[in-house]
């Protein structure tokens, strides 16, 4: 490939994009199990389990209406809002500590260029701005997902200013700890395997 369009493809904009474009289409490919799980969580005693679930919200509200959309507006801008936070944090957080890390100068001596500890101090960082990014969607969707259309009927506008009027924009970052306890480990987990992954088939770090 030319050096051009080396270059074209690691621009940020790129990146910026490509993150977007995966976190939305993931997203829309999951709305129907995540609105399934919202209402399990939301009413236990309800539903048997997740077949039964799904069968009688396609039933009630219909498959489209019940299950494919019902809280896309929020769930699909909060898949985007993780993956362009994680890539573009990663790349920033990672450029800005690199220049001061301890040790990077040996690391790049014995050919390792990077040390293990940077990419995952980096993550932890990534993960923080990851969890606050997507906390307001994270509320608004739970909230979409759990109603059948009587309490939102316009979805996330309608959660969104119930939400804001009656508890205050603080209310919206709800449940924070508990979503970095998962996005957290996510981060960790995902950005020093690539960057392992990467150098073991010999390509370049993130």
């Amino acid at each position: 490939m030319h050096k051009g369009a080396l270059s074209a493809c690691a621009r940020p904009g790129h990146r910026v994009a490509a993150a977007a474009a995966t976190g939305l289409g993931g997203s829309l490919c999951a709305n129907g199990p995540d609105v399934v799980k919202v209402r399990l969580f939301a009413e236990p005693g309800r539903y048997p389990g997740f077949l039964s679930a799904a069968t009688e919200i396609a039933q009630k509200e219909g498959f489209v209406r019940g299950l494919l959309v019902r809280g896309v507006s929020a769930s699909a801008p909060r898949g985007a809002a993780i993956a362009i936070g994680e890539v573009t944090t990663y790349d920033q957080t990672k450029t800005t500590l690199r220049r001061h890390w301890p040790g990077i100068e040996s690391a790049a001596r014995d050919g390792r260029r990077e040390p293990f500890s940077l990419h995952v101090v980096t993550s932890l960082i990534t993960g923080v701005v990851a969890t606050t990014v997507a906390a307001p969607f994270d509320t608004l969707k739970s909230c979409v997902m759990a109603d059948d259309g009587t309490r939102f009927p316009r979805g996330f506008l309608d959660a969104l200013l119930s939400i804001v009027r009656s508890e205050g924009p603080a209310s919206l970052f709800r449940g924070w700890w508990p979503a970095y306890c998962r996005l957290g480990p996510h981060a960790i987990l995902t950005f020093p395997l690539l960057e392992q992954v990467r150098k073991a088939l010999g390509l370049q770090y993130l």
